[in-house]
């Protein structure tokens, strides 16, 4: 059966209408007879109750990359999201040889933070507090239950009640129809999704300046830390927890964001929120209760953001889930933080993720790889690409002190980008190879 590796990552639901209308109009040809025939892939839900799921940490033996997610990097260690099945811990002091620790199994995990030696990890609609101070024994401390929406995965919403889908199983189906009656999709309980075979063979991709103490995630980060405080967005709000008391967090309050958030991004005493249809900016300089500041509205799209100095930096990207028409960079003007203003626009291939360190700019575009760009003329970025590395798919990034860490689609990169005209390959964390 072929592998669903990346089939269901970011595919939401009402991105699926769109494609199975697709499917349903382009892949119909008549025979002779006038019978049309198609293959389809449906992918049917497991359900897993929320006592069974809660009652499944463990830390286990490290085990190979299957999906890798979002990356979070602290002190010499890598923090590794396997797609909503856990954590992998590497020890990274020596980049160009990481080393395996351990597997942090926990169903419906997507999002990390770390601070001092604990560690902050969802799990559908809970926050685990972990002790991470032997990573190759991590212990499970506390469990704050319900106290985040659980963000909408591969389609499909779990519920408490109904249980949380934490896997899928491909039934193939031949479908054989009379040219009159025209097409339906064969029913199969369960409310699944049904995909055609192309798709399943092509598969789907879509994976912040620290706080003393806490490390550093990538552009498609949920989790934030600042100073003493636990940032959490999910799709409608930004949850805020004390977390003075490292195993012991209280959540402080809820603010509603709206529809479509996507990211946060931490810089000084600013947050800056990724969403469908614009980016929010929050003053945060008293943590424990941020104060919205202004919005910097654009096309809907996916929306990761970060920032330095006086701009923003944010990508837009079309088809996927958030109903992108367009592939794009634009380069915000922050100095007026009330009045964010556009510099300019930059027409991308696809981009997903970045990252930005001084006047460098790392760029994933997808399928078209990682680009670096010198972006100290805002007006004259495109003109200025230090480097392109087409052949490596490129999704997220971190980028640090001449440290790149990049998730592709192969696995996980690292590069010292001392010369960024010319990337030095660290080491790849690879992802394991089919059976």
């Amino acid at each position: 059966m072929t592998s669903n590796r990346q089939l269901f990552r970011n595919l939401g639901a009402a991105a699926l209408i769109t494609i199975l209308l697709a499917i349903g109009i382009s892949m119909i040809s008549c025979t002779d007879n006038c019978e049309n025939s198609e293959t389809y892939v449906y992918l049917e839900p497991v359900y897993t109750t929320a006592a069974e799921v809660r009652a499944s940490y463990a830390s286990l033996e490290p085990r190979g990359l299957e999906n890798p997610g979002k990356i979070y990097r602290k002190d010499h260690y890598l923090f590794i999201n396997e797609f909503g099945k856990g954590i992998h811990i590497f020890n990274n002091n020596d980049k160009t040889n990481p080393q395996a620790l351990s597997f942090l199994n926990i169903p419906g995990s997507f999002d990390v933070a770390v601070k001092g030696n604990i560690m902050y990890v969802d799990s559908f609609v809970d926050l685990l507090v972990l002790d991470i101070s032997d990573p190759t024994e991590v212990k499970l401390i506390k469990r704050l239950e319900n106290v985040v929406e659980f963000v909408e995965f591969n389609g499909f919403w779990s519920t408490e009640q109904n249980g949380f889908v934490t896997d899928f199983v491909e039934i193939e189906t031949v479908q054989v129809y009379d040219c009159d009656e025209g097409f339906a999709f064969p029913q199969v309980g369960g409310g699944g999704v049904w995909l055609s075979l192309d798709q399943v063979n092509r598969g789907f991709q879509s994976a912040a300046e620290a706080s003393p103490g806490s490390g550093l995630g990538g552009s498609f980060a949920r989790f934030a830390i600042y100073q003493d405080y636990l940032y959490v967005v999910d799709n409608w709000s930004m949850h805020v927890f004390d977390v003075n008391t490292l195993t012991d967090p209280a959540r402080l309050s809820t603010i509603e964001l709206g529809w479509g958030i996507e990211t946060i991004f931490p810089y000084n005493d600013k947050l800056f929120i990724g969403s469908n249809t614009g980016m929010q900016i929050f003053d945060n300089s008293a943590p424990q209760s941020p104060q919205f500041l202004s919005t910097f509205n654009h096309a809907q799209a996916c929306d990761p953001v970060v920032a330095q100095g006086h701009y923003a930096y944010v990508t837009l990207r079309s088809g996927n889930a958030c109903f992108g028409i367009t592939d794009q960079l634009d380069v915000i003007d922050i100095s007026n933080i009330q009045q964010p203003l556009l510099v300019k626009t930059y027409l991308m291939e696809s981009p997903h993720g970045l990252a930005i360190d001084d006047d460098l700019l790392f760029l994933c575009e997808g399928e078209y790889g990682l680009k670096v760009f010198n972006v100290a003329d805002k007006e004259a970025i495109n003109d200025n690409l230090l480097s392109h590395l087409p052949s490596i798919p490129a999704y997220d990034v971190i980028a640090i002190d001449s440290h790149l860490i990049l998730v592709g689609a192969q696995g996980i990169y690292q590069f010292d980008y001392s010369n960024p005209e010319e990337l030095k390959l660290l080491s790849v964390i690879s992802i394991q190879s089919e059976s």
